[in-house]
């Protein structure tokens, strides 16, 4: 008897990975490749449809065969049509028929996903969130995202997203931006896009172990460089670190005060420098949030890191499944 396996895909603005796995979120086999941002939504589509032959054949020597896809998508998304909205990160995607491009190249049934919303079932299901009533999973990686579970069920709003964590504003004193007042994304400055943007434009102290990392090159510093910099005790580094644990607190305030979630899990690729963000994080919020949350919310890694967006989309294809 065949194997049944569904295709997971993730594309972000950094990486695209994609995997063969199971209904219960068990990967077997992944494919990872890179995402070439200056061509836009069209280079992320071939790097996909060139990948696609391998998987299939992968499938047939493990015994099987794909028999849906599903895809985390890094921006909001119609759930219900499988359209991607737009992508902050990657142009192009406005409006996009994601669903019904990947049937038509395939064959196979395809659903749509936002990448957080996945990565929150996912959390939710096996990892940090495994118990609880109410669930925030939030990213820190080339963006911010958010997805929240409430009662056991994944909260999409009316289908079109919601928890749109990095798109939140707070006040921002050092924004340039097109407002008469200075607010900001939380994604602007938080996002490992937003802390390299910072990192490349800042008058760097001569003794900051940056400069070292990057061979006095400010503009090839990277979020890599910047985490090295925090485990050596760099100052400048840990500034960036503590303004930057302290915007994203607050914002995690304001989750805490609509939702009240038991848990809270950070993942994404900045999220891998750990505690000495983690703990940063946990101060601040402690220091700004509302009374009645206090004692009552727990912040914590992801327990899943890099597979959290597959696993909950493998999850999500597969309830979808069973329940046509």
């Amino acid at each position: 008897m065949k194997k049944h396996f569904i295709l997971a895909i993730e594309t972000g603005g950094t990486k695209i990975q994609l995997v063969l796995g199971s209904d219960k979120g068990e990967i077997f086999y992944r494919y990872r490749t890179c995402v070439e941002r200056e061509k836009g939504f069209e280079g992320i589509l071939d790097r996909v449809t060139e990948a696609l032959p391998s998987l299939i054949k992968k499938a047939a020597e493990l015994g099987g065969t794909i028999c849906r896809i599903g895809i985390g998508f890094g921006g909001p998304v119609h759930t219900s049509t499988g359209t991607a909205i737009w992508s902050a990160q990657i142009d192009g995607w406005g409006n996009f028929p994601v669903a019904q491009y990947f049937e038509e190249k395939t064959g196979i049934p395809t659903r749509l996903y936002n990448d957080s919303n996945a990565a929150a079932w996912g959390e939710y299901c096996l990892g940090a969130g495994r118990g609880t009533n109410i669930f925030f999973y939030t990213n820190i990686g080339s963006g911010v995202g958010g997805g929240i579970v409430i009662d056991g069920k994944l909260f999409d709003g009316q289908g079109f997203g919601v928890a749109e964590f990095g798109q939140s504003y707070l006040y921002d004193p050092c924004y340039q931006g097109n407002s008469i007042y200075p607010v900001n994304h939380i994604e602007r400055i938080c996002s490992g896009w937003g802390i390299e943007a910072r990192l490349r434009r800042e008058a760097i102290p001569e003794d900051s172990i940056l400069l070292e990392l990057c061979g006095h090159r400010q503009q090839e510093l990277d979020c890599r460089m910047w985490g090295q910099g925090i485990h050596k005790g760099d100052a400048f580094s840990l500034k960036i670190l503590e303004e930057m644990a302290e915007y994203f607190a607050i914002a995690l305030c304001n989750v805490l005060c609509f939702y009240s979630p038991e848990v809270i899990a950070v993942g994404g690729g900045v999220s891998l420098i750990g505690e000495p963000l983690l703990e940063r994080i946990r101060r601040y919020t402690e220091q700004y949030v509302y009374q009645n949350c206090k004692g009552r919310y727990r912040i914590v890694k992801s327990e899943l890191d890099e597979d959290v967006v597959l696993a909950g989309t493998l999850l999500l294809t597969g309830a979808d499944e069973r329940a046509r």
